[in-house]
């Protein structure tokens, strides 16, 4: 019966192929993976005429004038879910303005949004609620 024999570069390159495999995971598994926005409490909104500095808005309905029955069908939707808004201005916050009037067309869009302090509580948000998401838009209160 012949022994086998183990020839080193094999040896070496097996040890090195589950050092790396080994780092890798240990490596991977302390990182913050961020929230489950399908078990994250939904998130609490901000008055954006009362917030100090930035905040995030996800844009849920845009009109071209507040009296688009569209705005407040998305109103009372939005308060099913907890969320007291009113249609406003995207003018009134710095940056949403343009991007909005681009994407829609309208000169002086009117818009349903929640406002909330960090982008992480908008994306839970955005990725809980079931309506339709027009657009994020970070910026600071003008009017």
């Amino acid at each position: 019966m012949r022994t086998p024999r183990h020839r080193p570069g094999r040896l070496a390159a097996a040890s090195l192929a589950v050092a790396a495999l080994l780092t890798v995971a240990a490596c991977s598994g302390g990182e913050d993976e961020g929230v489950d926005p399908s078990s994250a409490d939904w998130p609490q909104a901000v008055d954006p005429a009362a917030h100090e500095g930035e905040f995030v808005v996800v844009w849920t309905a845009i009109a071209e004038n507040a009296e688009d029955p569209a705005l407040a069908a998305e109103v009372e939707r939005l308060a099913t879910e907890g969320y007291e808004v009113e249609p406003w201005s995207p003018g009134c916050q710095s940056g949403a303005q343009e991007p909005l009037t681009t994407l829609t067309g309208f000169t002086e869009p009117v818009g349903v949004g929640v406002a909330f302090a960090s982008e992480e509580d908008a994306g839970v948000f955005d990725t809980r609620d079931e309506g339709s998401t027009v657009s994020h838009t970070t910026g600071t209160w003008t009017c």
